[in-house]
């Protein structure tokens, strides 16, 4: 149980350590070069549904007096 302790201490410790070049100036990181949003060239455009009514018949409603 001590070597494997042992281990992850070495681990711990070596893999927290600052990645340096040659001369002590820190480590360049690489620069993004994604533009977002994301765009697929071959992909159709999204087709816009259009609303259903709920029923399949028309709804009539009693016409009142004095209405136009």
């Amino acid at each position: 149980m001590t070597i494997f302790a042992g281990f992850v201490l070495a681990v711990v410790a070596l893999g927290n350590g600052n990645a340096t070049t040659g001369s002590g100036d820190a480590a360049v990181r690489p620069q993004s070069t994604v533009q977002y949003p994301i765009r697929f060239d071959n992909v159709p455009p999204p087709r816009i549904v259009q609303p259903r009514p709920t029923v399949s018949y028309p709804v009539r409603f009693p016409a009142t007096e004095g209405a136009r």
